[in-house]
């Protein structure tokens, strides 16, 4: 139980700073958040290479996280699996990934990535307008100073993703 609570401690913290800072916050909190997805989303057994492989928590585009994505997957193992990040170049080296962040930088490319990526069992997060309606699994969005997601259902099962009800407790849930 300490582990979801540490999770929805991060979910419901406010983004309090002011000036430049709210958007560090803002940005070390939705990394925290990303790298928690990983314990609350199943993928299927074939995702991995082994039953020890690693999670490849991957970012396509600019990367707004920082270093506080680094310092949070540094070290952690869930499920006995490492997490490794990787940046990639190009929306065409997702092999390997589970969780792709697009970063807004790809908002032209968006809709097209999202429909080659379609029952990939790739996690799709964003925090672009209507990336959950475009078919975007999770988007973060600040509302009230306060970090919210979006959840799209419906493209995380077409991936053959489950996620857990804890996790969409906390979310508004989108149709596509």
């Amino acid at each position: 139980m300490a582990p979801f609570a540490l999770f929805l401690c991060h979910f419901m913290v406010s983004a309090t700073a002011e000036g430049q800072n709210n958007s560090v916050d803002e940005y070390k909190l939705k990394a925290a958040m990303l790298y928690n997805l990983t314990k609350y989303v199943e993928w299927p057994d074939s995702a991995y290479a082994g039953s020890h492989a690693p999670i490849f928590l991957c970012i396509l585009g600019q990367d707004p996280f920082a270093n506080s994505l680094t310092s949070n997957v540094s070290t952690e193992m869930v499920n006995s699996r490492a997490i490794l990040l990787r940046h990639l170049q190009r929306d065409t080296d997702t092999k390997g990934c589970h969780v792709l962040y697009i970063g807004s930088s790809e908002r032209k490319s968006t809709p097209r990535i999202l429909s080659a990526l379609n029952g990939t069992g790739i996690l799709t997060v964003g925090e672009m307008t209507q990336f959950a309606a475009l078919g975007g699994m999770i988007q973060f969005s600040l509302q009230d100073q306060h970090v919210r997601f979006d959840i799209n259902l419906n493209a995380a099962s077409r991936a053959g993703l489950s996620i857990s009800s804890k996790l969409l407790a906390l979310a508004q849930i989108v149709k596509n």
